[in-house]
């Protein structure tokens, strides 16, 4: 199992009452719960990262909520590249990362909510945005290719992030302001 949504290229889209705002410190649970679901690990140490993130100006995890339930997490943050990064490192810029939604919940139109909202956030700070992901990962690939995201490279690192060579793409859109 991938951890990826199944990819069902032209599945119908079910429509449904979704609210997509600003995380608070009471979602981080519930976000925390949905990010372990795909990649495993304890929930209260995912929990501690995503309060940290909360705590970033530079950063901003967004939530997908239905009938008052959280059902879907997404983050964007700044990288900014070091000096004892390694030559290939991704562009510094702003990121969208960690696009999750409960599997019951798929296929409603969330993921684009919260991309939309997330590159919205960032268009008032930077003039584009990045996005890496598995290249096995057919549903979100396509998400983003619909924003206008491009591949940039495939030979990349990026900060604490576990990439394995040639299995991710790095992509770049542009944002209009």
């Amino acid at each position: 199992m991938s951890g990826f949504a199944e990819y069902r290229p032209g599945a119908g889209r079910q429509v449904v009452d979704v609210v997509v705002r600003a995380a608070v410190d009471a979602d981080l649970t519930r976000c925390a719960e949905l990010i372990v679901s795909r990649t495993g690990g304890p929930v209260d140490v995912r929990r501690a990262r995503l309060v940290a993130d909360l705590e970033r100006p530079d950063r901003y995890t967004v939530v997908a909520e239905i009938d008052g339930e959280v059902v879907g997490y997404a983050l964007v943050l700044r990288h900014q590249i070091s000096p004892t990064d390694p030559p290939n490192t991704a562009p510094g810029g702003y990121y969208l990362i960690g696009l999750i939604v409960a599997p019951e919940h798929r296929r409603h139109g969330i993921g684009e909510l919260l991309t939309q909202e997330r590159i919205r956030w960032t268009a008032e700070r930077a003039d584009e945005v990045y996005y890496f992901a598995n290249v096995a990962n057919g549903a979100t690939l396509d998400l983003h290719l619909s924003f206008g995201f491009t591949e940039v490279t495939r030979d990349f690192s990026f900060p604490n992030a576990p990439l394995k060579p040639g299995t991710c793409v790095l992509l770049r859109a542009p944002i209009s302001r």
